[in-house]
């Protein structure tokens, strides 16, 4: 499954490391800026285009955004990359299905929760 990972990105074994030391099942991150990309190259060879980097204060490693995460950040703050400047979200590990491996594995979310309580907001 690590054979999929590029270590460029953030990705669940990064997360599951921080989580661990924080000792939540959450992580409050704050948003620096979001980047596109027209093609993306991992480093396996594999090509993407049309991508999205989503990058968080304190840390190098952006979140190749997908559909799931694009559309959690949305419901909190509104059109993709409009006013994400600075805004606090929460990152988690859920499992579910990972194209990259064709199967249920563990990945990166952006929870809806509030990042200051821990809670659900109401909004949700």
């Amino acid at each position: 499954m690590t054979a999929a990972l590029d270590p460029r990105f953030l990705n669940y074994i990064v997360l599951q490391a921080a989580l661990e030391k924080t000792g939540r099942h959450f992580l409050p991150v704050t948003i620096d800026r979001i980047e596109y990309l027209e093609t993306l190259k991992y480093e396996n060879g594999q090509k993407d285009v049309d991508v999205h980097l989503l990058y968080f204060k304190g840390t190098d490693k952006p979140l190749k955004l997908n559909k799931t995460n694009t559309k959690a950040i949305i419901a909190q703050y509104g059109t993709l990359g409009s006013n994400w400047h600075g805004k606090k979200v929460c990152l988690g590990l859920k499992t579910e299905y990972r194209p990259d491996i064709q199967a249920k594995g563990p990945c990166v979310r952006v929870l809806h929760i509030d990042p200051e309580t821990g809670k659900k907001p109401n909004a949700f």
